[in-house]
């Protein structure tokens, strides 16, 4: 009999929600009702249910809150979120927190029991494989968006650093840790690990099938320098797996790229910014630009200011201070000096021998 815990602050919809798990003929009891966030941390830890039903807005406490603050202390507890939204606009981060499913309001009996018996055939696999050992896994929520971040980036030496990070964090909690330990901590990066696929777009079936190889090697992960050694294989497959994700997408990139700078020039962008709006690491997305461009980012960002600059200065309204500015140039110092090493002469030479021979840029 699995013990399930209801949370939800209106009292008609948890004596729905009562009413509908007891009448799905499933082998649960429920052992606690919580009105919010606050009250369901207290109850999973003083009944210590399999599963909780979480609605996701209540005041004071969220569910989300809730479920970090109940999946850091027990990881194994399975948390079914239940949203009034149409599209669950908070599943990335209800995914950060590794929730089992997400029901909509208003909750329909067949998908309430469908949604059980997947989330009781998950405990019962997990009690008899390599997924029980979660049951013991530090709560490492807090310190992996770095990591995530870092692979989903393919930066490489920020997810060494992340992975290192996370490993001296559990060898500093657990300081002789055993093998069973190691699986559990093991088991739990590798859960982690795949967040930077899923919010890459890549379903959890796929990761799931992706990642068995590198589960099936925790089992004999033996000593703190094998458990090293098994956090870099993870950190570089996932990153060349997020390379793949993202192959033949290059000119999408590239397009988006030039689309952020066209509309941004006039303001001070940097390919720190763009990198960050395309999801690529600043390193990664120079090497793409200039691959794929014949140009390095900051070499087309100044071309399109000359550009700009060079038809303002035809146009002969605006004076040099005011086109600098008016292109992204910090001071007209600066912008006189970028413009004769590209053009050969200054912006008021470039403007006054225009002017004379009638030609346009």
């Amino acid at each position: 009999m699995y013990k399930i815990l209801l949370t939800e602050d209106e009292e008609l919809e948890r004596r729905f929600l009562r009413h509908l798990v007891e009448n799905t003929g499933l082998p649960l009891v429920v052992v606690g009702e919580a009105k919010n966030g606050r009250e369901a941390v207290e109850l999973a830890e003083l009944l210590q249910p399999e599963i909780i039903l979480m609605d996701i807005k209540m005041p004071g406490m969220d569910g989300l809150a809730a479920t970090r603050t109940i999946k850091g202390k027990n990881p194994a507890v399975e948390v079914i979120i239940i949203t009034a939204y149409g599209e669950f606009s908070y599943s990335q981060q209800a995914i950060k927190y590794q929730v089992a499913d997400y029901l909509l309001k208003p909750v329909q009996p067949d998908e309430l029991t469908a949604c059980l018996e997947r989330v009781m055939s998950q405990l019962a696999k997990r009690a008899s494989g390599i997924e029980g050992l979660l049951d013991t896994a530090p709560p490492l929520y807090p310190q992996t968006a770095d990591l995530v971040n870092a692979i989903k980036y393919i930066d490489r030496e920020a997810a060494m650093r992340a992975g290192n990070e996370l490993v001296d964090a559990f060898l500093n909690e657990v300081e002789h840790p055993s093998p069973r330990q190691m699986a559990a901590f093991a088991f739990e990066f590798l859960v982690m690990a795949g967040q930077a696929l899923l919010t890459s777009g890549e379903s959890k079936v796929s990761i799931s099938s992706r990642q068995n190889e590198l589960a099936r090697q925790i089992p004999v992960l033996q000593s703190p320098s094998d458990l090293r050694r098994w956090v870099e294989k993870v950190v570089v497959t996932h990153i060349r797996w997020v390379q793949e994700q993202i192959h033949g997408t290059d000119q999408v990139i590239i397009r988006r790229v030039k689309e952020l700078i066209s509309k941004n020039y006039t303001k001070p962008i940097t390919l720190t910014q763009v990198a960050r709006q395309v999801h690529l690491s600043p390193a990664y997305l120079s090497r793409l630009f200039k691959q794929r461009t014949g140009q390095s980012f900051i070499d087309y960002l100044t071309q399109v200011r000359l550009n700009e600059a060079k038809a303002l200065l035809l146009a002969g309204e605006k004076t040099i201070d005011q086109i600098a500015s008016a292109v992204g140039f910090n001071n007209n110092s600066y912008f006189t000096a970028v413009f004769k090493k590209r053009e050969g002469v200054t912006p008021s030479e470039f403007r006054q021998r225009r002017r004379g021979d009638g030609s346009r840029v």
